[in-house]
């Protein structure tokens, strides 16, 4: 259960009791700038079971009786008062806190530079929670990184108590230095890849007869050249002109084969190519005019 893992079940008597504990350290708070001391030890423990206590109360209440009763808003109020007022007390003791960790490392470093006796009232961590400490001891590192940070005794104190920025040296130690003034003789092997030797390429056994018969089987593929059958046909398909009627005009000229622009409308009567005008019949501009 939340609240009892620190220290043991407290009695509704107690529980009571720590209720006005956390008021009485809240009002005190207001008025101090130093933290005042607790009334219990582990004071957030205890306040801790009972924030779970009255939650419990209320949440069992609001289950039996509903949550427009008196009863359950008066312990509705009751908890919320006491988490706001373990927020604000919260928020002045860590203030507090704070204060005094820096102006305690503060005044103390100065008072040691110029043989003052300033001291700050000196904090009794008896009475106090031992997250508290931690946050002041947190707060006191800080504070030191800080002074570190903005050369803090230079500041104060002239430029001769600036601190140096010394680099570092992150590589390793030269073996010599092990070895006093004995060199070493280390060689590194790299390996080196061999050299390819030239080899003169031999034509495998392929002779005359076999590339005349290549060429006979295949002469496209080994001239480059289409076969005579195809030529004839490429011929007569360029040299043939189809007479066709143009039934949609043209938004885009048509280039013919000697590179003039045709530009062809609706009704006009036009000779030509096979390709061109199989083009235009198929895609419905023209129709065939046979004479």
């Amino acid at each position: 259960m939340l609240g009892n893992e620190d220290i043991p079940r407290l009695s509704n008597y107690e529980l009571i009791e720590v209720e006005k504990a956390v008021f009485e350290v809240s009002r005190k708070q207001k008025t101090q700038t130093i933290p005042v001391d607790l009334p219990r030890e582990n004071f957030w423990s205890a306040v801790r079971q009972l924030l779970y206590n009255l939650d419990t109360e209320c949440s069992e209440t609001i289950r039996k009786e509903g949550g427009q009763t008196t009863k359950s808003q008066l312990q509705s109020r009751r908890l919320n008062t006491l988490r706001t007022c373990v927020n604000d007390t919260t928020r002045l003791r860590l203030n507090a806190f704070a204060q005094h960790a820096i102006l305690s490392n503060l005044i103390n470093k100065q008072a040691i530079s110029h043989s003052s006796s300033r001291t700050l009232h000196k904090i009794d961590w008896k009475k106090h929670d031992p997250a508290e400490r931690k946050f002041y001891n947190g707060m006191i590192d800080f504070t030191e990184k800080y002074k570190m940070d903005v050369q803090w005794d230079g500041l104060l104190n002239g430029p001769d108590n600036f601190i140096e920025e010394i680099e570092i040296a992150t590589n390793h130690m030269n073996l010599q230095e092990f070895n006093g003034n004995e060199e070493l003789d280390i060689k590194n092997t790299i390996p080196i890849k061999s050299k390819e030797i030239n080899r003169e390429w031999k034509d495998p056994e392929y002779d005359d007869e076999d590339r005349i018969r290549e060429i006979e089987e295949f002469p496209y593929q080994v001239s480059h050249v289409p076969p005579k059958s195809e030529l004839k046909i490429l011929d007569r398909n360029s040299s043939e002109l189809r007479r066709i009627k143009i039934i949609k005009d043209l938004n885009d000229p048509i280039i013919a084969e000697d590179g003039t622009e045709l530009l062809l409308n609706a009704g006009d009567i036009e000779s030509c190519s096979l390709l061109v005008a199989d083009t235009l019949i198929a895609a419905g501009l023209a129709e065939p005019a046979p004479v």
